[in-house]
């Protein structure tokens, strides 16, 4: 696998706006968040190290897909620790089906660190949601601190995307 940003990618990779805002204006407001799932659990070991998690501290996993035109564009899987969703981002426990990108983007203390890039074989996700035939699918991570409290968000670009 190519391990290189291909350049139709990069411009959608690393921007560091409100990844939703421009799914929104690329789908021409055609756009919707698809729950897979929610719930409590004990994220990956790399997510507690990204998040300065306790080894056994659980966090809140959400796994969605933003859709575009109806197709599922981008994969995103958020870790919210426990300790995160306190006080005013208690909200953040029932999204539904709202997008996080404008909650974030829209709190004025929100600060976001640098991007972890990474192709991830289309076999790590189940084929009912990649669906083509692609051999591996870019995406990216980052960490957002609100009022200090973190939360890690991936977004792993599907197939049906076309930058």
């Amino acid at each position: 696998m190519s391990t290189k940003l291909p350049l139709p990618m990069r411009a959608w990779l690393e921007d560091t706006g409100s990844l939703t805002a421009r799914l929104r204006k690329k789908s021409a407001g055609q756009f919707s968040v698809r729950v897979l799932n929610q719930a409590w659990a004990l994220p990956h070991f790399s997510e507690r190290e990204l998040l300065e998690m306790g080894e056994r501290e659980w966090g809140l996993v959400r796994e969605v897909l933003l859709c575009g035109r109806g197709e599922p564009w981008v994969f995103a899987r958020s870790v919210m620790p426990a300790r995160s969703l306190v006080g005013d981002l208690r909200q953040l426990r029932q999204l539904d089906s709202r997008p996080l990108g404008p909650l974030l983007f829209n709190t004025r203390s929100m600060r976001r660190g640098g991007y972890q890039f990474c192709q991830m074989p289309v076999a790590m996700l189940s084929q009912d949601i990649v669906g083509g035939d692609e051999q591996a699918l870019w995406g990216r991570r980052s960490r957002f601190d609100l009022r200090d409290r973190p939360i890690m968000v991936s977004e792993i670009f599907l197939p049906a995307f076309q930058p």
